[in-house]
């Protein structure tokens, strides 16, 4: 299969990537970053195509890397889950045990404030929730792109120092463009 865009991001890694931004569907992120390393280890015997697999090959990896950065709250702290239950909020409140329910507050006005809290809490769960679960997927595909990005130097040829171009062009998170660098690098030593 011959490139022609090089540089460009494969159709089936940019499908996966609109379907994620769709549906924020984890498992589309997923598909994109194996899609992205599914020529990994391939050797090319045309050095012009082995060059645009290989610059396909980054663009890929830095439309993925793009969607943490958007998507991953850099305040994120997995270790700080939020509360499972809540108190009424208030000095009134504390009468009350955590998660208990609404229908016993009989104060209408610290009823409603402990039901906006309870809904202000059940997002943070949410959010938590999806950003763990994001976080967990980062490190799985960094390990990937860390992989490819090795190979990319290894089987088709690609100067150590246009990766490093390519990557410090690309609107990544600092810490996965030095990561996705210092992978461009290990090879070259």
């Amino acid at each position: 299969m011959s490139l022609t865009n090089s540089g460009s991001i494969d159709s089936a890694v940019a499908a996966s990537l609109a379907e994620y931004d769709g549906n924020r569907n984890l498992g589309d992120l997923q598909e994109a970053g194996d899609l992205a390393a599914r020529y990994d280890g391939e050797l090319l015997t045309d050095p012009v195509e082995a060059h645009a697999r290989g610059a396909q090959r980054l663009a890929n990896w830095a439309a993925i890397f793009a969607r943490f950065k958007r998507d991953l709250d850099p305040a994120f702290d997995p270790e700080e889950p939020p509360l499972i239950r809540i108190a009424p909020p208030g000095p009134e409140g504390q009468k009350y045990m955590p998660g208990v329910d609404p229908k016993f507050v009989k104060d209408p006005v610290l009823r409603e404030k402990y039901i906006e809290a309870i809904a202000k809490n059940r997002e943070l769960i949410r959010a938590y929730s999806f950003l763990s679960k994001l976080n967990d997927l980062h490190e799985v595909i960094l390990e990937k792109a860390e992989d490819s990005v090795a190979d990319a130097v290894e089987s088709l040829g690609l100067e150590p120092e246009e990766i490093v171009a390519i990557l410090q062009s690309a609107d990544l998170r600092p810490s996965d463009q030095q990561a996705l660098i210092a992978a461009a690098n290990r090879e070259a030593n």
